[in-house]
This record gives C-alpha cells, sequence and structure tokens, in this order.
C-alpha cells in the first residue's frame, strides 16, 4: 500500500491527532521536552510482537498496515491512555488514529531506511504539524 501523503498531512492537521503523537512520542522521551523518541516508539512495537510491521515502516519497501486494536495492545500500560487523554479522545478512537498516521508518519521519517536522530525527528514532526508546537 503507497504512502498517501496527502492523507498523512490532513490527518496531521487535526489537532487531535498532533496531541496525539505528540503525547506518545512525549512520553517515550522520558518527560516533558525531550526530543521525541521513535526509536523507543519501535523498541515498544517490537516488544509487542509488531517489529515486522514497524520495520517495515523504517524500510524502503511496502508499509505493512497495523489495527488499531494492535496499537492499543501494544501501547499498553497507560501510555495510549495518557496520549489519548492528553489529546481529548477515547483510547480506542486514538488507536485507530495513530494506526493510520504513524506508519506514513515513520515512513516519511527514515527515507533512507535508517532512524533520524531526535533533532532530525523534531523537524519533521513540526514540519507535518505545519509548525505547531
Amino acid at each position: 500500500m503507497a504512502v498517501d501523503l496527502n492523507q498523512i498531512m490532513k490527518l496531521m492537521s487535526d489537532p487531535t491527532v498532533q496531541k496525539l503523537v505528540q503525547g506518545l512520542l512525549g512520553q517515550l522521551s522520558g518527560g516533558k521536552g525531550g526530543a521525541p523518541n521513535m526509536a523507543g516508539l519501535m523498541d515498544q512495537l517490537d516488544k509487542a510482537g509488531l517489529g515486522q510491521q514497524a520495520q517495515s515502516w523504517v524500510g524502503t519497501g511496502q508499509n505493512e498496515p497495523v489495527t488499531g486494536a494492535q496499537l492499543q495492545q501494544a501501547l499498553g500500560g497507560g501510555m495510549l491512555e495518557q496520549a489519548a487523554a492528553d489529546a481529548g479522545t477515547t483510547p480506542r478512537q486514538a488507536a485507530d488514529d495513530l494506526a493510520k498516521v504513524l506508519p506514513g508518519l515513520i515512513d516519511q521519517a527514515t527515507p533512507n531506511g535508517q532512524m533520524p536522530d531526535p533533532q532530525q525527528m523534531q523537524q519533521m514532526i513540526g514540519k507535518f504539524m505545519g509548525g505547531a508546537h
């Protein structure tokens, strides 16, 4: 399935989705103000058995889809609930939104199949969110 950048941009322009992604990556950065920790997210997905999907988003081939239910399970321990609460949505809706956005976001953030350094990641997310911080 090809990445539809327009669809990702549309989703990422939704303030709720922006808060979700920021909240999730913020938790993984080890606190407020830390750089978004995509490696932490990948590690979390890998531990939950979603490593193959997550690696497909980093790689240069096809992005394997992930479901909201899979993300809900992978991001347990209150992580998803916290991000959803911060964004003013339900954990289920949060998981469904993230399932649509994360594969493309990670794919775009890793154009050479390499994880960006945290500073590049911050710039990337800033660009997706129209400079919103």
